[in-house]
């Protein structure tokens, strides 16, 4: 393709959005903010550090400030943070040094923890789950309340907001407290889990792709009986399987989900739907048709399953999966051909669009949240650095890497498929005639390392940002698989909510010992240990257990979300 000339982008402008995004300090004014205004000048490092002038600016008034950033990092490519190209260029352009604090990798839950009881906090913190929620950070003096500070120092981050109410609804608390920078997608992100199975079978033995529960049957014995599959069908309960609630969604429930039913609050895994799917599963694994080893099998065992050719369906696969099993696969096998299958329906011509009400759902907000301690001497480099990300340059840095070196732009419009619906205003007339194309060094790397490896390097780690999901090299059955995942309705799926102190200690109280005790259950059924018939007793029990208190939380959750 021809390469294009550069184009310039801007920034937004903080007056234009202003205006848009008054509702944002309205939720309330901050409380906690005196002590490090934001107008107060910068840090400085000494005058051996070496920064070099940013070439943005916007930054002018903080060329030389530093920032700390807490930031979990793990990676078999590269070193350290700051051998990722975003970081550099980052400081390039902002003029902004930042020192990066790694925890331990594994160990970044603990270290959060003792960071957080320390009292010694950096300027930016990516939430690891501060006890009782960012809202409780807040208030605890840990965090900053940044409601009246976005419309004057984020303008890029309100201007996001402020493109459509549910943007700005995923992004505070039920008060109207915003306490953190979102990863945030301006589209709805196609479903990445799903189930799939060999295609190269089916065509062995002149089958089709199954669509209903009853093909699935016929497949599966198929399979078995003449495929002689170990493991037609395998049942990833203790991993994905709720990721996507395959199967069980078939049914309107859940294996483990609280599920809104038409604003009614409801626990899937006693709703009625689940005793037939129940039913289904125990009959399966009494002819054989689902893995034997479901209960105990790990997710590198169910790798070699697939890749080995021992099993022949997966109720759930991740996207991410298809390439590393394909690889694998026809590596013995040059006939392999895993393929994504639509959710199963009940009958012959259900739309999955208007039956299967559960599924893998992807919001707005992709959490990934990142906060400004409260005790920070550097608030507004903080902000406008952390603010950047929502930009139109820093959408294409933060999704593409730098121009020239790890993307081009080049002739063609921009592909829904590749994201198209995630651009920023900005770059709308832009993506009518051209595309950003990833170069060599992510597509065939000098070092052999394929594309997920090599994107440690020159993409932006997994972090909050504007997010274009679509942004990388995929493979074909991955497109098809996310066009078919995303079929079902999926409108029984709950919103991301918000809790109070004494609900999270409730849910830690009742839902610890439900969950135990359901799981140990559904293995029981699916088993034939319990019979069938005693899912009305195990349904007290739960109830016994406390649900009940638990369903009106989630539903007064739900009504609070609603009323943001």
């Amino acid at each position: 393709m021809k390469r294009m000339k550069k184009l310039g982008l801007t920034l937004s402008s903080g007056i234009l959005v202003a205006s848009m995004v008054l509702s944002l300090a309205a939720c309330g004014s901050d409380t906690n903010n005196s002590a490090n205004t934001p107008d107060s000048t910068p840090n400085t490092p000494d005058s051996t550090a070496t920064n070099g002038a940013g070439s943005l600016p916007d930054f002018a008034k903080f060329q030389g400030a530093k920032l700390t950033y807490w930031h979990p990092f793990s990676s078999t490519y590269i070193k350290s943070i700051n051998d990722n190209m975003v970081v550099q260029e980052m400081e390039k352009r902002t003029g902004i040094k930042v020192d990066y604090v790694t925890p331990p990798s594994g160990q970044e839950s603990d270290a959060f923890n003792l960071m957080i009881a320390s009292g010694e906090l950096p300027d930016i913190i990516p939430d690891q789950g501060y006890k009782g929620g960012g809202l409780k950070a807040v208030q605890d003096g840990v965090y900053l309340k940044l409601n009246d500070l976005i419309p004057k120092y984020a303008p890029n981050y309100a201007a996001v907001l402020a493109q459509n109410p549910d943007f700005a609804k995923q992004a505070k608390e039920d008060d109207g407290t915003i306490w953190s920078f979102k990863m945030l997608q301006t589209d709805e992100e196609p479903s990445w889990a799903g189930p799939a199975i060999r295609k190269d079978y089916l065509d062995e033995l002149g089958l089709q792709v199954p669509k209903t529960i009853d093909d699935w049957t016929n497949v599966l014995k198929a399979l078995k009986d003449k495929k002689k599959l170990e493991t037609p069908m395998l049942l990833q309960l203790k991993s994905k399987f709720g990721a996507a609630e395959a199967f069980a969604g078939t049914f309107g429930s859940s294996y483990s989900q609280f599920l809104n039913k038409n604003g009614t609050v409801v626990y899937g895994p006693i709703e009625p739907g689940f005793k037939d799917f129940l039913t289904l599963m125990n009959q399966w694994y009494k002819e054989g048709l689902i893995d034997k080893d479901f209960a105990t099998r790990d997710d590198t065992s169910a790798d070699a399953q697939v890749t080995s050719g021992k099993a022949g369906a997966v109720a759930v696969a991740f996207y991410g999966s298809f390439g590393p099993w394909a690889t694998s696969g026809k590596a013995t096998n040059p006939n392999y051909n895993l393929v994504p299958t639509t959710y199963p329906v009940l009958k012959e011509g259900d739309d999955p669009a208007k039956t299967i009400h559960v599924g893998n759902k992807n919001w707005y907000s992709k959490g990934s949240d990142i906060a400004i301690s409260a005790k920070s001497k550097n608030v507004e480099a903080a902000l406008r650095w952390l603010d950047y990300r929502y930009s139109a340059e820093g959408f294409m840095l933060f999704n593409y890497g730098v121009e020239g070196v790890s993307y081009n732009w080049v002739d063609g419009p921009m592909k829904k498929k590749d994201g198209s619906g995630f651009f920023p205003p900005a770059l709308s007339e832009r993506i009518k005639t051209q595309h950003p194309e990833f170069t060599d060094l992510l597509t065939k790397n000098p070092d052999g390392v394929d594309f997920w490896t090599a994107i440690d390097k020159y993409k932006s780690l997994y972090e909050a940002y504007l997010r274009n999901p679509l942004s990388y090299v995929m493979a074909p059955e991955v497109y098809d698989a996310m066009d078919k995942w995303s079929t079902p309705a999926k409108d029984y799926n709950l919103p991301p909510l918000s809790s109070t102190d004494e609900e999270v200690n409730v849910n830690a109280e009742v839902m610890t010992q439900i969950n135990t005790y359901r799981e140990e259950m559904v293995y029981k059924f699916i088993m034939g240990e319990e019979p069938i018939d005693d899912f009305d007793q195990y349904v007290a029990q739960i109830k016994k257990m406390g649900i009940d208190k638990m369903i009106k939380i989630t539903q007064d959750q739900l009504e609070r979300y609603n009323n943001r």
